[in-house]
């Protein structure tokens, strides 16, 4: 297994966040892409990690919650994105 990288900013307790659990290729770009993605549909990163699993990345992103239509919306922009081979979220 290769090197990760994990980020984490401060959680206030009160916070509401969504997490998004996405399967991408494991390439140079495929997490700056997915990134991209999230900083298009203005998604709040709170926390961050991508783990390279095989031939894949499992990139883990924790966001502000901005409710059901924005998380879906982002879901499947990041479905769209032509390294990511899976995406499922839900609440954190």
């Amino acid at each position: 297994m290769g090197p990760s990288v994990r980020v984490g900013l401060s959680k206030r307790e009160d916070d509401k966040r969504r997490l998004f659990l996405v399967t991408a290729e494991d390439t140079p770009d495929a997490l700056i892409r997915v990134l991209g993605v999230a900083s298009v549909q203005q998604a709040r990163l709170r926390a961050l990690s991508a783990v390279p699993e095989g031939q894949h990345m499992a990139i883990r992103l924790e966001i502000d919650d901005q409710g059901d239509a924005r998380a879906e919306a982002l879901a499947s922009r990041l479905a769209a994105c032509p390294a990511v081979r899976g995406v499922g979220f839900g609440w954190r």
